[in-house]
């Protein structure tokens, strides 16, 4: 018998290497463990009035949610995926949440989570307080992306990549930064998929509107999530605002420097590694930005046990969902 999935909230769209990575590595496990994902709806879409996708829903035998970043701040974004629970396609399909950040959320919030099945947390922040809204166990393992070893060469480390931000201040901080440093080099963890990005003058343009700001070192778009982890790895320092690309770092063992996200999902990240905040810089710790922040011995057994770590419990989690789904075939 075949065991159907049906994933919500698939970020895979979004031309984010981290969030691409996330997706592909999600339904490769649910798939070696029995699955057959049938239908995936993408996020910030309208998957309530999908009805091809409702047709799937009903069929399925596991319905997953892809909780990434979207649970935080009563966003209504997390509030149409909870509805979830409610919605008659479901009917009595268990249900699993994964991957799930949840910060500042409105106590409204807590009966439509406790509908949930599954509960996997990205951090252990965010599994403290699902279990205190729900009163059910919620366990966490590190985010998806860390889950499978990193498919790039050994390669020689130089220069300074800067990354960019989902808050335009941040952006305009690590643009400047960049902007003093003699062998930098600008690479965003999103890309564009149009031919017109392949020409220098337009890269150009796009970063001084992205940044804001003029004189700014060249722009990378790597084009896919092994051109992106590739040139992490070929970097000796990374500079970014982006959660996913703190992720992919550490995944790399590149050396990173980090500011504030739109959550406190990397200061969240860097507390459950056990690397502390010396990695977590205010803007003005940019001002001027250093060149080299080489890791301790101790901070790289402490990134090395925390993928370990990511690996084994993400194997545990995907064996789960395929059990529930067993149980309701």
């Amino acid at each position: 018998m075949t065991l159907r999935a049906v994933i919500l909230n698939d970020t895979s769209t979004r031309y984010h290497h981290g969030c691409a990575r996330v997706m592909r590595l999600l339904v490769e496990g649910l798939e070696r463990h029995g699955l057959t994902v049938t239908a995936r709806s993408p996020a910030r879409h309208d998957w309530a009035s999908d009805t091809g996708f409702l047709d799937a829903m009903r069929a399925a035998h596991v319905i997953v949610v892809n909780g990434e970043g979207t649970l935080h701040h009563g966003r209504p974004a997390g509030a149409r995926l909870l509805d979830l629970g409610g919605h008659p396609a479901r009917g009595h399909t268990p249900l699993a949440l994964v991957n799930a950040l949840w910060q500042d959320n409105p106590e409204s919030w807590s009966a439509p989570l406790s509908r949930f099945d599954l509960i996997a947390a990205r951090d252990s922040t965010s599994a403290r307080s699902m279990s205190e809204a729900t009163g059910q166990e919620v366990r966490w393992l590190p985010d998806l992306s860390l889950s499978a070893p990193a498919s790039t060469g050994a390669a020689h480390r130089h220069g300074v990549i800067v990354g960019d931000s989902v808050k335009p201040g941040p952006r305009r901080v690590l643009g400047r930064a960049a902007s003093h440093l003699s062998n930098a080099t600008l690479v965003p963890t999103k890309t564009l998929s149009a031919g017109l990005w392949r020409f220098a003058p337009a890269r150009a343009a796009l970063a001084a509107a992205w940044y804001e700001g003029l004189g700014l070192p060249p722009l990378e778009m790597p084009a896919d999530e092994t051109a992106y982890l590739d040139r992490i790895a070929r970097a000796e320092l990374h500079i970014t605002g982006r959660f996913h690309a703190v992720c992919l770092s550490m995944l790399t063992e590149t050396p990173f420097l980090a500011l504030g996200s739109n959550a406190s999902k990397i200061e969240r990240l860097l507390a459950d590694a056990d690397l502390g905040a010396a990695r977590l810089l205010q803007a003005d710790a940019l001002s001027p930005p250093p060149e080299t922040a080489a890791f301790t011995q101790s901070e790289l057994s402490a990134i090395r046990a925390f993928r370990k770590m990511a690996q084994r419990q993400a194997e545990t989690l995907y064996a789960d969902i395929a059990a529930l789904a067993g149980g309701a075939s």
